[in-house]
């Protein structure tokens, strides 16, 4: 078995070449883990993925604009070392639950059915807010999309909902989201699994985000 991460043959719109995709856990408030995915460039330099598509990123002006997204990484083995823009280092191991590879879509992964992603906190005052976006695939086509967002505080609570719908597209590690209303919309997209088996869908990143189903 591979120990390597598949991954397609992207670039960055600057022609940065492409080491593979992964995703790592992230303790999160207040005992929360949320998962990030990352990409590794063969010149020893990662990228914290986010809505833009990596083949749409300008790498040049990212380290620039977004630079604490950027870092250098090593690998051993099973262990990965990144150092962030601040000069922390963080390493992460293939078998400890931490770090996982990450792969693109391809024509004989199916992605029928509903994928929710959940966030939101606690205030100081109390206030709760929470949001909810869930994504359904249809078929091999089309989808639907509902958000929502409440907050909630002390006796009271409000709820703001949104319904859309529209066809997509995926090839490799982008998504092309085209609404009904006329808006079209590219991001970027991952298969995360705890193994090498790019066919366990369960969990997907779109726009840098998961989404389990």
């Amino acid at each position: 078995m591979s120990t390597g991460a598949c991954f397609s043959q992207n670039k960055s719109s600057d022609g940065k070449s492409i080491e593979g995709w992964y995703f790592k856990a992230i303790s999160g408030y207040p005992a929360s883990i949320t998962f990030r995915p990352v990409v590794l460039f063969k010149d020893g330099l990662y990228f914290k993925v986010k809505e833009k598509p990596i083949d749409d990123l300008d790498t040049q002006k990212s380290r620039i604009e977004d630079s604490p997204r950027w870092g250098k990484w090593e690998r051993n083995q099973d262990l990965f070392t990144l150092t962030d823009a601040k000069g922390r280092v963080k390493v992460y191991n293939l078998r400890k639950g931490n770090w996982f590879p990450a792969f693109p879509f391809n024509t004989s992964i199916s992605l029928k059915g509903k994928y929710k992603k959940v966030s939101g906190g606690v205030y100081n005052n109390g206030v709760l807010a929470l949001f909810q976006s869930q994504i359904t695939f249809l078929d091999d086509s089309h989808f639907t999309n509902s958000e929502n967002t409440g907050i909630m505080a002390y006796s009271s609570q409000a709820w703001k909902s949104n319904k859309s719908s529209g066809t997509y597209k995926i090839y490799d590690n982008v998504i092309e989201l085209s609404y009904n209303q006329g808006e079209k919309v590219r991001l970027s997209f991952a298969i995360g699994t705890e193994g090498y088996d790019p066919m366990d869908t369960d969990m997907i990143f779109i726009g840098g985000k998961a989404f389990v189903r």
